[in-house]
């Protein structure tokens, strides 16, 4: 009997989480079936805490955040305290399945794994914003885990800082202490699985800019400082992001996590290009999966007219009312907004009249997940008319200011334009080669500012091969000449007649 009435006490307890004297300046506070534990410097939450029960996402959440993830609701709130309005962010973790009820039982809740990261990466001198309060509604079993954190106002992630017109000189002292704190976390044993720039947050306090760690909803706390493999294995996701960052900001970067180390740091850089590759082939294997199934990211779009794949980020009244311009128009190839919709026809840039829109799908999705330079696929649609016939769309979000190769007059004497090219060729090589049958239309140039950047305009002017990019690079080269001379051709009548 003892047993059972155990048993029904753990069960029927309201909270799990553990004795708050495990976590220096906390407090123990139950309300109803909510279990929390608040910082004592922020007591003055506990007026709100007691509006958790009956909250919803438009009471509790004063400007609620859209989430991917469908079990989880994420916002902000503003408190007045002496006078001030303090910011904070809140995230609310539900349980609504049996199984995912069980399973609480044995583990503690999303919010509170969150919540002690966090504690212990500060106990180990990792900057980060511990959490003010966490809390656990119980019944039978868990219902909802929350978290509440102190918002930092005019922060950015690095992400963002380094979108933005940056002076070089804040740049390099950005990356010195990106590096400086990213070894000091893997020394610390601090294991962030989603290793991004998302995940780290810039802003300025007393004059000066500082760098902390956020979002430990994916991290674990090792005893010992991580494996040097898996250090490397991190940085090589990180360096996925090269579009956000030159070549020397990278070195400067592996320089800064390396203890400025000039012995070693190339042998390193060369080891982590190739495990990135690997990586990011790995990535584009799975998004050629998932890129016509339903999931988080992808869609398959049905309605009375057309029917296809779709990318989540775009609604369909959008998709489908951009369909409907283009069949009015009666062209081949519109622009709506940033969004290019092209009929697919034997004539098209695309030269898919005579392939599968599912195969064309899976190969522009594969380029975008390899982090190659092409505009974001967004869908391919098919409308099948009563006669049998049927029609091809594929629909593209374009970058800003951007024009064909063919178009650009100081082709074979803008010193940046070719420089462009080299970098294109340069970075498809890892993965494969470019057609031999690319042309001009098939380049997409942008500039911006003093900035010139191509982009692979046609999905299948590229094939994809497991040679190593070594290999490749010569041919990719030669390719990018043979074009100039082509077009040169061309364009120079006199060259045309010998």
């Amino acid at each position: 009997m003892q047993f059972f009435r155990q048993v029904l006490s753990f069960f029927c307890s309201p909270f799990s989480i553990p004795d708050p004297s495990a976590f220096t300046g906390y407090l123990s506070k139950t309300i109803g079936h909510v279990h929390w534990l608040i910082h004592s410097q922020h007591s003055f939450l506990v007026p709100f805490l007691e509006q958790v029960k009956d909250a919803t996402t438009a009471t509790l959440l004063a400007t609620p955040r859209v989430r991917r993830h469908q079990y989880k609701k994420m916002g902000e709130f503003e408190i007045t305290h002496e006078g001030r309005r303090e910011p904070y962010l809140v995230k609310i973790y539900n349980y609504p399945h049996l199984l995912q009820k069980m399973k609480q039982c044995f583990k503690h809740t999303r919010g509170f794994h969150e919540f002690n990261t966090t504690y212990l990466a500060s106990t180990r001198g990792i900057p980060v914003e511990v959490p003010v309060a966490c809390g656990e509604r119980k019944y039978f079993f868990t219902k909802e885990s929350y978290l509440i954190i102190r918002k930092i106002s005019h922060s950015q992630s690095i992400r963002e800082y380094f979108r933005g017109n940056t002076p070089l000189k804040e740049r390099r002292d950005i990356l010195r202490k990106f590096g400086c704190l990213a070894k000091k976390m893997h020394e610390a044993g601090i294991q962030q699985d989603a290793f991004s720039l998302d995940n780290f947050l810039v802003y300025d306090e007393n004059g000066s800019k500082k760098i902390i760690v956020i979002d430990f909803e994916m991290v674990s706390v090792r005893p010992k400082s991580l494996p040097v493999k898996l250090c490397f294995w991190y940085l090589a996701k990180l360096n996925r992001e090269k579009g956000n960052f030159t070549n020397t900001e990278r070195i400067r970067f592996l320089l800064s996590y390396m203890s400025y180390d000039y012995a070693q740091w190339k042998i390193v850089a060369k080891h982590i290009e190739s495990m990135t590759v690997q990586i990011q082939k790995i990535g584009a294997k799975k998004v050629s999966r998932l890129c016509v199934r339903r999931n988080k990211k992808f869609g398959v779009f049905k309605s009375v007219r057309f029917h296809g794949f779709y990318r989540r980020t775009y609604s369909k009244e959008t998709l489908e009312n951009a369909l409907h311009t283009m069949e009015e128009t009666g062209k081949d190839e519109i622009s709506v907004n940033h969004l290019k919709i092209l009929r697919l026809t034997q004539n098209s840039p695309s030269g898919s009249g005579n392939r599968s829109l599912k195969q064309l799908w899976i190969s522009a999705n594969i380029l975008f997940a390899l982090k190659i330079d092409v505009p974001v696929p967004v869908g391919v649609f098919k409308r099948r008319f009563s006669n049998g016939r049927k029609k091809g769309f594929l629909i593209s979000e374009m970058p800003d200011n951007c024009i064909p190769l063919s178009q650009c007059h100081d082709l074979f004497s803008d010193q940046k334009l070719l420089f462009s090219l080299a970098r294109l060729a340069e970075q498809v090589s890892p993965f494969g080669v470019l057609s031999k049958d690319l042309s001009c239309q098939d380049i997409l140039v942008r500039t911006q500012g003093n900035r010139t950047r191509c982009y692979l305009a046609n999905y299948y002017s590229f094939s994809i091969n497991w040679l190593p990019g070594e290999t490749n690079k010569p041919i990719n080269m030669q390719t990018i000449r043979n074009l100039f001379q082509t077009h040169q051709q061309i364009n120079d009548p006199r060259r045309k007649r010998l």
